[in-house]
């Protein structure tokens, strides 16, 4: 039994979650991330990456290309992994990617409209936040 216990089959299912989601420039300078979906790992570059909505200790990931991943970690983990990135956290339950916005409407509460032509709320604490940092914001270009 001793034998079995040491075995390496269980070195996978207690890694830490910095091993399990990590964050890989290529040599491209494109900024991926591998994250754990299913029984496998999927890479993701972080520019097609549309937004972000929290579940409890469930984030779903709303891609480009209409992909949907539903990964079991928290908002939290993700918006320290992408910060410094074009990523704002607009709402308790939301980090957006200012590459895809297209439209901000100001109302008693803010409004963002996304390429994908979600609407998502901003919350009045994070408004001017999230106002400075798509006043700096600078696409960039692909060539």
């Amino acid at each position: 039994m001793k034998a079995f216990a040491n075995d390496s089959i269980f070195d996978p299912m207690s890694m830490p979650f910095h091993k399990s989601v990590e964050k890989i420039t290529d040599s491209t300078c494109l900024q991926k991330l591998l994250i754990p979906f299913y029984d496998r790992k999927r890479t993701v570059s972080v520019d097609e990456i549309v937004r972000l909505e929290g579940s409890g200790n469930y984030t779903n990931f709303f891609l480009k290309d209409g992909t949907k991943m539903l990964v079991s970690r928290t908002l939290k983990e993700y918006e320290t992994l992408l910060d410094g990135q074009a990523f704002v956290r607009v709402h308790k339950s939301c980090i957006v990617n200012l590459g895809f916005v297209r439209k901000f409407f100001v109302k008693k509460e803010g409004e963002l409209e996304l390429t994908d032509g979600q609407q998502v709320k901003i919350s009045r604490r994070r408004a001017q936040m999230f106002m400075d940092r798509i006043r700096e914001f600078q696409p960039v270009a692909l060539s």
